[in-house]
């Protein structure tokens, strides 16, 4: 199985539209089974140049032709929630879907935060205890009360059904693999507790942090991906694609070089 990836392309019309064009004909010519989009796919400067931004930025990844999974990132919310879900044709902000024995768990990093009404009273106590510590960043969210049932059920049937889980999440859940001006999900010790204590769970992909990192920690790896609106900055990664099998998952740029080849436990 053979994927697409990009994440953080905070699309400005113009700027970035033969670059995401040339991704696009990427994963055409690579024969790619679907796409992934990690979020943060507009600037989100205020709400009117982010409609902007978000239509012309599904349209040229339409080109694809094929599926294309998004994940919603903070940026992303600079658009209505409900407006944002049908442009992108989903749903539910966080979901899972199964290709071959991989079940793919995509998570809603800003569940809880400053866009969204908490939804039971653990969450406004935990939206009022984040916000209390400002260096944790306004911008960061996390998973909230119903999410994080819904992923344990998720993770359950994945053990029952003996499929391997790729975890996709917009923020970094290790500090390693961040900085402190970039943050991570407020939340991620507790998820990254729910995720270790799994099998099932191989590898973790996000981005957020537009540098990139990686850790493996209790034999999962996570792989926090380079964001495309910083693609003349690190030219080694402006958008890939992941190859999985049942033993490795390999991680290769634009140009077909690998940036990380990875054995699964």
């Amino acid at each position: 199985m053979r994927f697409g990836i990009i994440t953080d392309i905070h699309f400005a019309a113009g700027r970035d539209e033969k670059y995401l064009q040339e991704c696009t004909s990427g994963w055409r010519n690579d024969g790619v089974n679907f796409a992934m989009q990690l979020g943060d796919l507009v600037r989100g400067e205020n709400v009117d140049e982010a409609r902007t931004e978000l239509k012309r930025a599904t349209s040229i990844l339409g080109t694809f032709r094929g599926t294309i999974r998004h994940v919603v990132g903070n940026h992303c919310l600079a658009v209505p929630e409900q407006e944002l879900m049908q442009e992108l044709g989903l749903d539910s902000p966080y979901y899972s879907f199964v290709v071959k024995d991989f079940r793919f768990i995509v998570l809603y990093g800003m569940d809880v935060s400053i866009h969204r009404k908490p939804e039971t009273p653990e969450d406004a106590g935990m939206l009022g205890y984040y916000l209390d510590r400002p260096e944790l960043h306004d911008y960061c969210g996390a998973i909230g009360k119903q999410q994080k049932a819904w992923l344990q059920e998720a993770l359950e049937k994945a053990e029952r059904s003996g499929e391997k889980v790729i975890i996709i999440c917009h923020f970094p859940l290790l500090q390693e693999t961040t900085d402190a001006k970039h943050g991570l999900l407020w939340n991620h010790r507790e998820i990254y507790d729910i995720l270790s204590s799994s099998a099932a769970v191989k590898a973790c992909l996000g981005g957020h942090y537009h540098h990139g990192g990686y850790a493996v920690e209790k034999g999962i790896h996570f792989i926090v991906l380079p964001a495309f609106v910083n693609h003349s900055e690190h030219p080694s990664f402006c958008s890939g694609s992941v190859e999985l099998e049942r033993s490795k998952m390999v991680i290769r740029n634009q140009h077909h070089d690998i940036l990380y080849e990875l054995a699964l436990r």
